[in-house]
């Protein structure tokens, strides 16, 4: 609040959604004209929203679709791994697992999406078997695009703010929130907690 008891830009900003995570408060989140001009700011509200292209995709049951075709009608949190990581990967699928426990069906359908960034080396099976590694329930899959269509989608997904990883895990740890239009509406800081996940999935829901 500001001395006439206003609230300022920066908490109109943050208020847009309450799972906004401690990483952004301690970094200092932009106020809400900034972020009208460009969303390149790594975590938070993505203003404008983005849409998502068709690509095709292939999902974990073996089922040949496209990626807004899995997105509409729900909201989604949708992480970005590759079964062959031993690094980044396992903690994004222990943060997702626990944030399906945690959600318990409070967002009538919300759902959970791994998207493998290993076109060339990730098939179906391989994706089911991941997801069994993390005892996933229904409402949590995985699908892999195909091998010319991975880099434009991450660069959708991204900022531009964030410095992409280096070495042999080049993914970002961050969580990707999909309204039931299939925009693109807010990104997590890196490896955000799952209570963080399960609040920022709660607050698109209730944006409708």
């Amino acid at each position: 609040m500001n001395r006439a008891g206003h609230p300022t830009r920066r908490q109109a900003l943050l208020a847009l959604l309450a799972a906004a995570p401690a990483a952004a408060q301690a970094a200092g989140a932009p106020n809400a004209r900034d972020v009208a001009r460009s969303s390149h700011f790594p975590f938070g509200p993505v203003v404008p929203t983005r849409t998502l292209a068709r690509w095709p995709v292939t999902t974990h049951l073996g089922v040949a679709t496209e990626l807004p075709a899995l997105l509409r009608g729900r909201v989604t949190a949708l992480q970005l791994m590759f079964t062959g990581c031993s690094a980044t990967c396992p903690i994004q699928g222990a943060l997702f697992a626990q944030a399906q426990r945690d959600l318990k069906g409070a967002v009538v359908g919300a759902q959970f999406l791994s998207v493998s960034i290993d076109a060339l080396g990730d098939t179906p099976a391989a994706l089911a078997a991941w997801l069994k590694k993390f005892s996933a329930a229904p409402g949590w899959l995985a699908a892999v695009p195909r091998v010319q269509d991975v880099d434009a989608l991450v660069e959708r997904l991204g900022s531009g703010g964030e410095k992409k990883p280096q070495g042999p895990d080049p993914h970002t740890g961050q969580v990707y929130v999909i309204d039931r239009r299939g925009e693109l509406v807010f990104r997590t800081a890196s490896m955000p907690p799952p209570a963080q996940i399960v609040d920022a999935l709660r607050q698109v829901d209730a944006r409708g």
